[in-house]
C-alpha cells in the first residue's frame, strides 16, 4: 500500500527544523515567540479532518473516548511519570518530563491510522478524547506537580484554553460556515510551514543544554524509546494473547505509544525557562523513529501479502 506524500513532506520539514535548529540557532526568540499560533494553527487545520457534528454530542464522546484516554493518561502518562520521578534529578528536566506526561495523543495517529486499516471513528473519538481530557488532566497535574514553582497556575488553564479549546471552536466554525474546502486548499503549506516553526523553535532552545551530554538526557531517551518501542511489543503481545483483532490491536498500540511532543515543547517555552523544552525534543525524534519504524513494517507486511496472494 502506498503511503500518502503528506506524510513524507512532514518528515523531510521535521529533519530539515532540527538541522537549522542546530546549525542555526539565532531565530530562536522569533521561534519562541510564533510557537503558540503555529501549534493553533496546526489543531485548527488537522480538527477539521473530523466530520461535522462530531462534538455534538459530547456526552457520547466521553464514553467512547475512554479508551484512549485510558492507554495515553493512565498507561503511557504514568509510566513516563513514576520513570522520571525515580530516575531524573535535575528539576528542569523533570518538569519538561512531567509535561510530556500531561499531553494528549499524537495528531500523527490519524495518519498512522489510515496507514494501519484502523477505523476512523476508532481514531477520531480516541484522539479527540485525549485532548478533551487534558483541559483536566494538565490543569490536575499543574496544581500536584507545580504549586511550589513561581508559576502563574492560571496561565496553565489560559493556555490550553486556547491551544485545544480554541482551536477545536474555530474548526467547527470553519466547517459550519463552509470554510472548510477553502482552507484545505492551503493546508499542506501551512502545515508545513507550522511544523517547521515549532520544532525549529525546541530544537534552537534546547541545542546548548543537548551539547552538554549529561546522564539525565540519557535516562529521558532511554524512557522515550521504552515508551514507543518497548511499548509497541508489550501491548502487540496482550493483544495477541487475547485473540485481539489486528486493527484493534494496532489502535490500543498507537495510543500508547504516542504523546503530542509539540504541544509540551510549547508550553515549556512559554511558561517555563528553555531546558524545561529538551524533553519534549527527545521524545520527538523518539516519535518520528518510531512512526517510520512503524511505516517501513507494515509497507513490508502488507508487500508480503500481496505476494502471497498473487
Amino acid at each position: 500500500m502506498a503511503l500518502p506524500f503528506h506524510a513524507y513532506r512532514l518528515d523531510i520539514i521535521f529533519i530539515i527544523a532540527l538541522i537549522c535548529g542546530f546549525t542555526l540557532p539565532e531565530g530562536l526568540l522569533i521561534g519562541r515567540m510564533i510557537i503558540l499560533p503555529a501549534l493553533m494553527i496546526i489543531i485548527i487545520v488537522t480538527s477539521l479532518r473530523f466530520p461535522r457534528g462530531f462534538f455534538r454530542h459530547p456526552a457520547s464522546l466521553f464514553y467512547s473516548s475512554l479508551r484512549g484516554n485510558l492507554m495515553n493518561y493512565l498507561v503511557l502518562g504514568n509510566f513516563i511519570l513514576l520513570t522520571s520521578a525515580s530516575l531524573i534529578q535535575k528539576q528542569e528536566l523533570w518538569i519538561g518530563m512531567v509535561l510530556v506526561a500531561a499531553m494528549p495523543s499524537s495528531l500523527e495517529i490519524i495518519l498512522l491510522g489510515d496507514l494501519l486499516r484502523i477505523e476512523k471513528n476508532y481514531v477520531f473519538t480516541s484522539v479527540a478524547g485525549t485532548y478533551l481530557g487534558a483541559l483536566l488532566i494538565v490543569p490536575l497535574v499543574g496544581l500536584c506537580f507545580f504549586k511550589y514553582l513561581h508559576l502563574n497556575y492560571w496561565n496553565i488553564i489560559v493556555l490550553i484554553l486556547c491551544l485545544i479549546v480554541l482551536p477545536l471552536v474555530i474548526s467547527r466554525l470553519a466547517i459550519e460556515k463552509e470554510w472548510d474546502e477553502t482552507i484545505k486548499k492551503h493546508e499542506e503549506t501551512a502545515l508545513d510551514y507550522c511544523y517547521f516553526i515549532v520544532f525549529y523553535a525546541i530544537t534552537a532552545n534546547s541545542r546548548n543544554f543537548l551539547l552538554n551530554l549529561s546522564s539525565d538526557l540519557l535516562i529521558i531517551a532511554l524512557i522515550a524509546f521504552t515508551g514507543t518501542f518497548a511499548f509497541y511489543f508489550v501491548i502487540r503481545r496482550i493483544g495477541v494473547y487475547f485473540r485481539g483483532q489486528e486493527n484493534k490491536i494496532n489502535f490500543f498500540i498507537l495510543l500508547g505509544t504516542m504523546k503530542d511532543c509539540g504541544l509540551a515543547g510549547g508550553i515549556a517555552l512559554t511558561l517555563f525557562n528553555q531546558e524545561v523544552a529538551v524533553p519534549s525534543l527527545i521524545f520527538a525524534v523518539s516519535t518520528f523513529i518510531y512512526m517510520n519504524w512503524l511505516r517501513f513494517k507494515t509497507k513490508h507486511l502488507n508487500g508480503s501479502n500481496n505476494s502471497q496472494i498473487i
